[in-house]
């Protein structure tokens, strides 16, 4: 937490994002500045000293006949004011707000500079994660970050390693790291590519996964030349799901393009959902260097081979077979999901420190597990 003479003001909220926005005012000037400002719809002036917090108004902030309706809100007074004005979400409204107030003396400054200033480095990172986060379950596992559990977490460790109890440090530490793949993804998706010989049935598969159709499906071989993107949640999880051309190796000119680029984002996949043809004699993958998941697609057709080599039956064009794919890529990018309140490491830095922690504790160095917790917990 760095301290801060200057009075500043920022948002909070994205402007425009949502119908209300939410501007902070803190600093020695605060006060003064939103007495100058706002008129409460009571007519009761507001009072020359700040108030004790959970203080709430509701007027007109503005002047020179310009003036927006809006809620004020003290938030503490200790160590320096602190109010929240929560106003019309509309870029220019904001945009208003922001320009009225600098003009009162304050300094604007963006929200995540704002967080450095009053919380503590692992909040400031957690909160400002948290903003990014795109499902309901990623927010979920960030917000217990923000509430403490990962700090919780290094300071059971810290306790292990004061009463010497380096066995269960050392569990401690890999309970932490089993989620550093979940952590790497709280924010970026996990990269799934559909992958095949051509006309499997590989653009379908990803329009039933997305629930509407985002690749072009025809009956030519090629058809898929460059990748295409869909993001969308999987049990909760988000998931950048890549739709690749056919591959084969008779192809050339553009369509070999694109099956070079499908080559190379398998490579670089968390996972590969590689899609044979139940009609049609299967093209099995090649050995990859990322989990895999065989399915055998058409199945709503009579099929021409054993199809239980395949690890999954599904239609494209039914939706048989979709809902437990579904499972199973979840299983295979989360195999195991955090309980409620559990800490996961959402840094990367903090993954790099608990597996240097890891090894310092195998050799015993108990003056860089030391080292290492504690930077852990800052």
């Amino acid at each position: 937490m760095k301290p801060s003479n200057s009075t500043i003001v920022s948002c909070l909220t994205p402007p425009g994002t949502g119908a209300i926005a939410t501007i902070v005012v803190r600093g020695p000037l605060a006060w003064q500045a939103i007495r100058e400002l706002f008129q409460p719809a009571s007519k009761q002036p507001l009072p020359e000293q700040p108030p004790s917090p959970g203080a709430v108004w509701f007027g007109r902030v503005g002047r020179s006949g310009l003036a927006d309706e809006v809620v004020l809100t003290m938030k503490q007074n200790d160590p320096l004011p602190w109010l929240e004005i929560h106003a019309h979400g509309g870029r220019q409204v904001v945009a208003w707000l922001l320009e009225t107030l600098e003009r009162c003396g304050l300094q604007t400054r963006l929200w995540s500079e704002f967080l450095d200033g009053v919380e503590v480095p692992l909040r400031a990172a957690a909160l400002a994660l948290l903003a990014r986060t795109a499902t309901l379950r990623t927010a979920a596992i960030m917000l217990d970050q923000v509430q403490g559990a990962f700090h919780r977490a290094i300071e059971a460790m810290r306790d292990d390693l004061q009463l010497q109890q380096i066995e269960r440090l050392h569990q401690r530490i890999d309970d932490l790291l089993k989620f550093a793949s979940l952590g790497r993804h709280l924010i970026e998706p996990w990269r799934v590519v559909v992958a095949g010989a051509p006309n499997v049935g590989k653009s379908s598969l990803v329009n039933a996964l997305a629930g509407f159709q985002r690749s072009v499906v025809a009956p030519i071989p090629g058809t898929t030349r460059d990748m295409v993107s869909t993001r969308l949640a999987i049990d909760g999880w988000p998931v950048e799901l890549l739709d690749t051309a056919g591959l084969r190796d008779e192809a050339g000119g553009l369509e070999r393009a694109g099956i070079d680029l499908a080559r190379a984002a398998v490579e670089v996949a968390d996972l590969c959902v590689w899609v044979v043809d139940a009609t049609a004699s299967p093209i099995w993958p090649e050995v990859l260097s990322v989990p895999t998941i065989v399915v055998t697609n058409k199945c709503d057709r009579p099929s021409t081979w054993a199809t239980e080599q395949s690890d999954l039956r599904v239609s494209a064009l039914t939706g048989e077979g979709i809902k437990a794919l579904t499972h199973v890529i979840s299983r295979k990018l989360v195999p195991d999901a955090p309980p409620p309140g559990a800490g996961v490491p959402f840094l990367a830095s903090q993954i790099e420190l608990l597996l240097k922690l890891r090894t310092a504790v195998q050799v015993g160095d108990r003056d860089s597990v030391a080292m290492r917790l504690s930077a852990l917990a800052n």
